[in-house]
């Protein structure tokens, strides 16, 4: 049997490793990849690639960054691959693009659909506290994440999982099946349709999501909240007038006012919040870097009472 050709399609480094199987695979082939363009990044807005960009320069790949995907469709066309397979790419893919290949075009989708269709899965599955979540891998069509059903992967939330971790952790695992979805696939040509009436939806994550309400939200939806968007959009609440990120708490069932502050030999804080009790563990004041909240504390020459 001759290499299934797979042309790529990514930006973020959640495909990354399901990339790097295939090339490892003598079973598949990638004329190239289609990633996101360059864009500047850091103070000094220095020009930076997408994490499928360095590892396809890597691995000598032709790579591809139109502004729309439209523009390579030509070029899809004249490959005549077996299967465009998407990742995190970050664009709305056309019908006309999805039919070109034999297979069709398969996304890599960070959830056990139809829950948590949409752009922050794993965040969300981390907000509502669930202790499983997945990989699913669909045959894509112009409706966003809704396509048949081809394979998934079951994953367990750890206690200690935040974003940064169960992001790597699915994508690792992921790239692990990718190989052999696709050749079973391409041999049996199998896929289910998703269950309509089990669908739930997550929307685009912004910056005032981070914002920490003590006053409304409970401690342990607080620290759910801090796993779900640590390193971005970052939790954050005004201490003093000044912004301070909380990276990392826990909840105590202790009985405080919302906003009413307790530190302790200034080395341990409680906030008070609608129901329980917040304890920071690893906080960055506004303009430093992050540290452990004792030295935070010590650091301080005023403490509130109250935030």
């Amino acid at each position: 049997m001759k290499p299934l050709s797979v042309i790529f399609i990514g930006t973020g480094s959640y495909g990354v490793p399901s990339l790097e199987a295939l090339l490892a695979s003598p079973n598949f082939k990638i004329p190239f990849v289609i990633t996101g363009q360059d864009k500047p990044a850091g103070r000094k807005l220095k020009m930076s690639f997408s994490p499928v960009k360095e590892a396809a320069l890597k691995n000598n790949l032709i790579v591809q960054q139109p502004s729309k995907l439209e523009e390579m469709k030509q070029n899809i066309i004249q490959a005549a691959p077996d299967f465009l397979l998407v990742a995190a790419y970050g664009e709305i893919i056309k019908k006309d693009i999805l039919e070109i290949p034999k297979f069709g075009a398969i996304n890599i989708h960070g959830s056990l659909l139809p829950k948590y269709r949409g752009a922050s899965p794993i965040q969300e599955a981390l907000l509502q506290g669930v202790k499983e979540i997945g990989t699913t891998w669909i045959i894509m069509n112009e409706k966003m994440d809704q396509g048949t059903i081809i394979e998934q992967q079951r994953v367990t939330i750890g206690d200690e999982d935040n974003f940064e971790t169960l992001y790597r952790k699915l994508a690792i695992e992921a790239g692990k099946m990718t190989p052999a979805v696709l050749m079973k696939y391409a041999q049996k040509n199998i896929s289910r349709p998703q269950d309509e009436t089990s669908a739930t939806y997550c929307t685009k994550i912004s910056a005032k999501d981070g914002l920490i309400d003590v006053h409304t939200e409970t401690a342990s939806f607080i620290v759910r909240k801090i796993k779900a968007y640590t390193p971005w959009p970052g939790c954050l609440l005004y201490w003093n007038g000044k912004r301070l990120k909380i990276l990392k708490a826990y909840a105590g069932e202790q009985k405080m006012y919302p906003g009413e502050v307790a530190i302790i030999s200034r080395k341990s804080l409680m906030i008070g919040t609608k129901e329980g009790v917040l304890i920071p563990q690893i906080v960055q004041p506004e303009s430093k870097p992050s540290m452990d909240i004792t030295a935070f504390l010590q650091g301080q020459k005023t403490l509130p009472t109250k935030i």
